[in-house]
């Protein structure tokens, strides 16, 4: 697993988490690949935007970069794994994006981070990836994190409530999930009533490793490759002592997935949250999450991660594995696909 890095930005007073607004949808649904067609297609901030020219200017807006300046903005860089490209015809928006490259049998790949002072008690993150055609699915993908200053979380221990908590997006195996980590997150096992069985009715076994929570929701078909997706996710503190954190991501403006108090009704399964098939037993509405202890821990940094490991880069072919990143936003409300700018007029009425 990769570990988190070293948090060296100080973390001022705390406000009270809100809870995420529901974003209006667009008038006509838009069904994205791997999605249900009847489901609408969200417009956030960046309808005001168009082409997110200006975007900075909203009062909500705290990081954003289409990497025409290269890798300007971003706290920490990683030039041995991230390259820009310059090309108008490839890249998603302007004449450049970023490319993120993991080599087989060199290195696993890596990440660029953005951190903030102050931290929020929710946050959002837009961006679009782009899979090569021949690239694997990653062991891991983008992050958003609250870690406290000089804490480095470790990958199977879960983190204590005062100290962090993060989740990541990402395509496993072609379909999208959250992977979360927090100081009530579950183990491999979670003992129940009866002796040697965890609470699900499955039998224990000698591991209790505290790696990520995996949140998949149904009814996704597989990822497609070769072609931009506008992907964003936000994360949201509870109020400690309180289960109101939540978690939700949408693909191309479509709500995907949303975790919350009281939604998805499902069950734990060892450390999945599960909402279907044979082993949901006994359903009941998602508990929430209790993120942290206190309100100094706030959500205060943003990975672009590229993490394909010698593991996961055998299922494939490909020497090199690469994604391609563009247009990319960091606000404390919905953001929502980038929309084109209205084409100029050429002069050339054809009204009578």
């Amino acid at each position: 697993m990769l570990p988190t890095f070293l948090l060296v930005t100080a973390i001022l007073a705390p406000q009270q988490p809100a809870n995420p607004p529901t974003p209006a949808p667009a008038t006509a649904s838009a069904a994205s690949p791997g999605m249900k067609p009847e489901q609408p297609r969200e417009l956030g901030l960046a309808a005001r935007f168009p082409d997110d020219v200006g975007i900075t200017s909203h009062a909500s807006v705290r990081f954003a970069t289409s990497f025409e300046d290269g890798f300007a903005g971003w706290t920490r860089t990683n030039d041995r794994i991230f390259s820009l490209v310059d090309d108008a015809a490839f890249a998603h928006g302007g004449k450049r994006c970023a490319l993120a490259t993991a080599t087989r049998g060199k290195d696993t790949g890596g990440e660029i981070q953005w951190r903030t002072t102050n931290g929020e008690d929710r946050l959002f993150v837009r961006f679009y990836c782009r899979f090569a055609p021949d690239a694997v699915w990653p062991h891991h993908f983008v992050k958003l994190r609250a870690l406290a200053p000089g804490w480095d979380g470790p990958a199977g221990a879960a983190p204590p409530g005062d100290k962090g908590f993060w989740t990541g997006i990402e395509p496993l195996r072609g379909k999208w999930r959250f992977y979360t980590y927090w100081h009530r997150m579950r183990g491999f096992n979670n003992p129940g009533p009866v002796a040697g069985t965890n609470d699900d009715g499955t039998a224990t076994t000698a591991d209790n490793d505290f790696f990520g929570n995996s949140f998949t929701p149904d009814g996704q078909t597989e990822v497609p490759r070769d072609r931009w997706i506008c992907v964003e996710a936000m994360l949201q503190a509870n109020t400690p002592g309180q289960s109101d954190g939540a978690m939700t991501f949408w693909i191309d403006g479509v709500r995907v997935g949303d975790y919350r108090t009281g939604a998805p009704v499902g069950q734990w399964l060892r450390n999945l949250w599960i909402t279907s098939g044979p082993k949901l037993t006994k359903p009941v509405p998602f508990p929430g999450f209790d993120f942290r202890t206190t309100t100094a821990l706030r959500v205060n940094e943003v990975a672009l991660l590229w993490y394909v490991s010698e593991d996961y880069a055998k299922l494939g072919t490909a020497e090199r594995n690469r994604v391609w990143f563009d247009d990319v936003v960091v606000a404390t409300e919905y953001i929502g696909p980038k929309l084109a700018a209205p084409k100029a007029d050429d002069g050339k009425s054809t009204s009578r």
